[in-house]
């Protein structure tokens, strides 16, 4: 019984092209995901901008004061209710 001659070329080959196929895919991929985390930080980025902008805008509108400081307003009530004739 003869057996066909074993033709080491064509694994050989068939592996190579698997292994240049897995690396672009590999390739592509990290490509992708690469991209894919520069959206997402320059979304974080955008938004950080835009709500610091929103809060440098709307600091000076907003009057925040502290309850230990004096103003004139406390002044102007009175310390005691006074109590309605019966």
């Amino acid at each position: 019984m003869n057996l066909a001659p074993f033709n080491a070329v064509l694994p050989v080959i068939a592996a190579f092209v698997i292994f240049i196929f897995g690396y672009v895919a590999l390739f592509i991929s990290l490509m992708i995901c690469f991209f894919v985390c520069l959206l997402i930080a320059k979304g974080i980025y955008e938004g950080a901008k835009k709500a610091r902008t929103y809060a440098v805008r709307s600091a000076p509108a907003k009057t925040f004061i502290s309850p230990d400081v004096d103003t004139s307003d406390h002044r102007k009530t009175p310390l005691l209710i006074p109590a309605t004739s019966r």
